[in-house]
């Protein structure tokens, strides 16, 4: 058996046995690696798990290959494949099921990438697998990423995603009732987007969130005159509807009916400026919904469970607030 270690590659990682029939989404991009906005000319196959003791990488990695050893039925289909052939780019999602305590709600989780990624492996699998040690039960969620004019898409996988687990509660054991919703960076804006009218759950017509997690969010997102190297123009498109562009932006879209959140930020965090919480923050408060704002030192950007850091611990913390909103304790 092969061990995971801090300089094992993503390449080698997608050659594990038991990841054969999902291993293109433990980071998945749709396009060249060279493509890649974020990473731009870096091969992401050469990455490595060296940030594992920060993100428990390599837990995260051994407890879904566990699973798969144990028979848990791991990776699902959002889509089914009429669903797929009406629209070709839907075969660009996943969902991963770390089950916790039979009976408890569930978290679906969705990692950040800036929108041209979904880095599971470092903020999904961890967390999901973090949450299964406390009982709950948790879904990993690869929506898609990469396409010019991308919105509403990946909201549409949440709620695909959503109406899966609603369909399959009793069979993966979760209570529907009091779910949550956690993202990290450009997934906090795919789970801060899920609370609002035009691109979240009442778009969709299904129960709103017990709660929702937003992880150094990009909710702030907002156009310029750079359209070529903006995530914002990027995703709404070439001559996008007026109203699609005026829901980019989380913090102008929170209502009365938003659900509670929690947010947590690092304030040396370079990619995400921490303001963007806090005025997440002050639209809560305006709106006279239930929140936690938890704003940390030192951190960084993309640091997962942050362990090591000044924000470890804020998932505890987080779980206690979901507690305090929805009894999942009980």
């Amino acid at each position: 058996m092969t061990e995971f270690t801090p300089e094992t590659t993503l390449r080698q990682v997608r050659k594990t046995p038991e990841f054969a029939g999902f291993s293109r989404f433990i980071m998945f991009c749709n396009e060249d690696p060279a493509d890649d906005p974020v990473n731009p000319g870096l091969d992401p196959e050469d990455f490595t798990l060296k940030s594992d003791p920060v993100c428990h990488t390599i837990d995260g990695l051994n407890v879904l290959r566990d699973n798969v050893r144990k028979g848990v039925a791991v990776s699902h289909d959002i889509y089914t494949p009429q669903q797929k052939a009406e629209s070709p780019d839907r075969d660009n999602t996943n969902l991963l099921f770390f089950p916790g305590e039979r009976g408890k709600p569930f978290m679906l989780v969705c990692a950040g990438g800036g929108y041209a990624t979904v880095c599971s492996f470092l903020e999904g699998y961890p967390v999901a697998a973090a949450l299964s040690r406390m009982g709950y039960n948790a879904f990993v969620l690869s929506y898609r990423v990469n396409e010019i004019g991308l919105l509403p898409r990946p909201t549409e996988d949440v709620a695909a995603a959503l109406r899966y687990i609603f369909a399959h509660a009793k069979e993966f054991g979760v209570a529907t009732e009091g779910y949550g919703i956690v993202g990290f960076s450009a997934g906090g804006h795919v789970a801060g987007s899920w609370g609002t009218d035009y691109l979240g759950y009442p778009r969709f017509g299904l129960p709103a969130p017990g709660v929702i997690i937003l992880s150094y969010g990009a909710t702030q997102l907002s156009g310029g005159e750079d359209k070529k190297n903006s995530i914002f123009w990027r995703i709404v498109g070439d001559n996008p509807d007026p109203e699609l562009v005026a829901a980019v932006n989380v913090t102008d879209n929170v209502t009365s009916h938003y659900p509670p959140t929690f947010v947590w930020q690092c304030k040396d965090d370079k990619l995400v400026h921490y303001s963007a919480s806090e005025r997440m923050a002050q639209a809560l408060e305006a709106a006279g919904v239930k929140y936690q704002l938890r704003l940390y030192e030192k951190g960084g950007h993309g640091i997962g469970l942050a362990d090591h850091t000044d924000a470890a611990g804020w998932l505890d913390e987080a779980v206690q607030f979901w507690q305090s909103v929805t009894d999942t304790n009980t």
